[in-house]
């Protein structure tokens, strides 16, 4: 499924997830999710995302009410450092928190508000 894509001149993978977090296949031998295995079946350069700083994964009609807590990037950084994956995209800690990167850059990770029903509604 990625050759095609990948012999007709794409430069790079957007592997979206609902877990970045977790392996892709029930291969005993592999721990790679759905980015790893694109990078390691084209040799592109590859995007992760999924579920990127919540403690769950969030679904607007899941949480009754309830936060998805905030997570830190721990999760993100050995797989960064064993080169499954060259950028990370986040999408749904960002619809609570805008400066989510900024903060976790700074090490701000206290201020970080977590992704709630209300935040997911106020974009309607």
């Amino acid at each position: 499924m990625l050759t095609p894509p990948a012999e007709a001149g794409g430069d790079a993978f957007h592997a979206s997830g609902r877990r970045h977090w977790q392996a892709e296949f029930p291969d005993p031998g592999s721990d790679l999710n759905i980015a790893g295995w694109a990078k390691k079946v084209t040799g592109k350069p590859v995007i992760t995302v999924g579920s990127v700083g919540l403690d769950t994964v969030f679904q607007p009609g899941s949480l009754s009410g309830a936060n998805a807590a905030v997570d830190t990037i721990e999760r993100l950084l050995d797989p960064l450092e064993r080169d499954e994956f060259d950028l990370v995209a986040v999408g749904r800690a960002l619809l609570a928190d805008p400066e989510w990167a900024d903060k976790v850059l700074n090490d701000r990770m206290s201020e970080l508000i977590p992704l709630s029903k209300d935040s997911v509604a106020s974009l309607r």
